[in-house]
């Protein structure tokens, strides 16, 4: 289904704000069902279809959340506060998701994202967004992280955290610089490398991800 936000003004290629939701089939409302938001690479987008293979959408409530605007994370990290305006606009959305499916599973809240979804992650994580690096219990990064940071990653400490990247990536300095700062932040973190990937979320990065989600 598709939630609309017209209030919330503009999100990718101008579009009024909305985000999808995946109800799994065997939805129950008397049994707590596990949920995995998801942050989509480039401008973002409110489609949960990115995240097709990382998650069991027979299992999982699916929320696929886009950007103010379309903003990538990494710019309006530039700029400051800015960055918080993403977590206000997408609060806004998880708060009524949650209103309209209150039986969430308070054992497993997965958060996940690619390239600038991974970038916003770990801004969520530094900055200690409320509702939100106290809220999910586990976050997976690909290819993204944050830079510049304000502190060692605070939000992360006694997480779970799952980083990949693609080891042809063309990032490959930048990727150590910062699982270097999640191996500092006290986060229970897993690092994987996908042999012959770049920068592209593929079949073999989705199957690593989706596994570390299987074991949660």
């Amino acid at each position: 289904m598709t939630l609309n936000f017209p209030e919330l003004g503009a999100m990718h290629d101008n579009l009024p704000a909305a985000c999808e939701v995946s109800v799994p089939k065997s939805y129950d409302s008397e049994t707590p069902v596990p949920l995995l938001v998801w942050f989509g690479g480039g401008k973002g987008s409110h489609a949960v279809a990115g995240a097709k293979g990382v998650a069991d959408f027979d299992r999982f409530l699916v929320v696929a959340l886009p950007y103010p605007n379309g903003r990538l994370p990494r710019f309006a990290a530039r700029e400051g506060d800015r960055i918080d305006e993403h977590w206000a606009f997408q609060r806004t959305m998880l708060d009524r998701v949650l209103r309209m499916v209150p039986n969430i599973d308070s054992r497993l809240r997965v958060v996940a994202g690619t390239s600038s979804g991974g970038h916003h992650i770990a801004y969520g994580l530094d900055r200690g967004w409320s509702g939100f690096a106290d809220y999910f219990q586990a976050f997976v990064v690909h290819e993204g992280g944050a830079q510049p940071l304000t502190s060692r990653l605070p939000g992360a400490k006694g997480k779970r955290m799952l980083v990949v990247y693609g080891e042809e990536s063309d990032s490959l300095p930048w990727r150590t610089w910062f699982n270097w700062h999640v191996e500092r932040s006290g986060a229970e973190a897993t690092t994987i490398g996908v042999p012959g990937a770049g920068h592209g979320l593929n079949d073999d990065g989705r199957k690593i991800i989706r596994d570390w989600i299987e074991e949660l």
